[in-house]
């Protein structure tokens, strides 16, 4: 058992996860791509579907005319020219009845949270247990509860407050959790957004939770080290 598949394994049996957790790498260059690595066939709805579909044990190695969802792929590196891309997104999340108008809808593309325009290449988004090398990014779909526990195990050391700032109700599964992630090292979660719910299918319940790689030895340290509390709020629940 690699590394990685230990710790994917005892995060979901410690805080009882219906999905597996998610590594997330882009590759820049075809050179980057570990050898090996079979890409994806098929088509997806979105990266919010490729994430939910990874943590029930898929691997989709992926490049943008795969992934569906453009205000994804123009978010997550891929596109060289995006305006036309959030223009659309503009008037389709207005057009739906999600903002009041217009302006307020703009104001939701233009401050989230992009990479670098045309450098993604590829991306890998698998279950954690198959990588070889650290992800970039890892990625839990998991009930408010269990973000609680990561959150607290992610807070562990530092304490103080956390800042989680939303992209509004859209670009949630590639800006909040990926993009931001990415650019600013640190973690942060997403309600999700109209169309993120509708492709990727995940419960009412569920939430995102993405964190950089770098932060997964210690999230999972720490959640080990938050056993009491779990089993005292588990007994609390199975005492009611």
């Amino acid at each position: 058992m690699n590394p990685f598949e230990s710790i994917s394994t005892d995060l979901t049996q410690s805080l009882g996860l219906a999905y597996q957790p998610v590594g997330v790498s882009l590759f820049l260059s075809e050179e980057a791509i570990p050898a090996g690595t079979p890409f994806f066939e098929g088509n997806l709805k979105s990266y919010c579907q490729a994430v939910a579909l990874a943590g029930k044990g898929t691997s989709f190695l992926v490049r943008k005319e795969q992934m569906g969802c453009k205000l994804g792929t123009s978010v997550l590196g891929f596109e060289e020219d995006t305006e036309a891309f959030l223009d659309d997104g503009v008037l389709e999340k207005y057009g739906v009845g999600l903002f009041g108008s217009e302006e307020a809808s703009e104001q939701t593309m233009k401050q989230s949270f992009y990479l670098e325009k045309g450098k993604t290449h590829a991306a890998l988004i698998a279950p954690l247990g198959v990588f070889g090398a650290l992800p970039q990014v890892v990625v839990f779909t998991a009930n408010s509860e269990q973000v609680m526990w990561l959150l607290y195990a992610l807070n562990y050391d530092k304490g103080g407050r956390m800042e989680l700032p939303q992209s509004g109700g859209a670009l949630g599964g590639c800006a909040d959790i990926t993009a931001l992630p990415l650019t600013r090292g640190v973690p942060n979660i997403t309600f999700l957004g109209l169309g993120c719910r509708i492709k990727s299918a995940v419960d009412a319940c569920h939430l995102m939770l993405g964190m950089p790689g770098a932060d997964l030895e210690k999230a999972h340290q720490h959640v080990r080290a938050l056993a009491k509390p779990i089993a005292m709020l588990n007994k609390a629940k199975s005492a009611t």
